[in-house]
C-alpha cells in the first residue's frame, strides 16, 4: 500500500512522479530530498462529489522535504528522526492549492525498503495528522 493520508483521507502515492534521494556529501553528512506526489486518479475519485471534504482542491497534495542534513554512513537507513519545526537547513511543506506549514514531522524510516514519515499540517486553522508510508526500491 502506498499511503499519503491527510486526516482520514488516503490520497495514495503516485510512485512514478515521486522522488527520494539520500546523497552523501564531502563533509560526512547526508542530504535528504523528498518529493511525494499524491495519485491523480485517486484524487479525482475523492473529489468528484461536490460535497466531498476535499472538493475545494483542484490538484492532489504533494509533500516536499529538501535539504535536510543528517549524519551517518551513506548506506545506513535513517530511523526515528524528529525534524525541527523550523527546518532551517531546508524546505519542508505540504502543498495543496497553497503551501501549508508542517509541524511535528517525524521521519520514521528512510531505507532502501521503505519511506515512512508522519506529522501535522495546518489547513484553515485546523491541525490535521498526515502520513506517508510506501515501499521503496533502489
Amino acid at each position: 500500500m502506498h499511503v499519503f493520508s491527510i486526516g482520514d483521507t488516503n490520497f495514495e502515492v503516485d510512485v512514478a512522479k515521486s522522488r527520494i534521494s539520500l546523497a552523501a556529501r564531502a563533509d560526512g553528512m547526508r542530504e535528504i530530498n523528498i518529493r511525494i506526489e499524491a495519485d491523480d486518479d485517486v484524487f479525482m475519485r475523492l473529489t468528484e462529489d461536490d460535497d466531498a471534504p476535499w472538493s475545494w482542491a483542484l490538484y492532489p497534495p504533494s509533500f516536499i522535504l529538501q535539504g535536510l542534513l543528517v549524519a551517518g554512513a551513506d548506506a545506513a537507513p535513517v530511523h526515528m528522526l524528529a525534524v525541527d519545526a523550523s527546518c532551517t537547513e531546508g524546505e519542508c511543506s505540504l502543498y495543496m492549492m497553497d503551501y501549508h506549514d508542517v509541524a511535528e514531522l517525524r521521519l520514521v524510516e528512510l531505507s532502501s525498503q521503505r519511506l515512512a514519515l508522519a506529522g501535522k499540517v495546518d489547513f484553515f486553522g485546523s491541525s490535521l495528522p498526515f502520513a506517508i508510508d510506501m515501499p521503496r526500491m533502489v
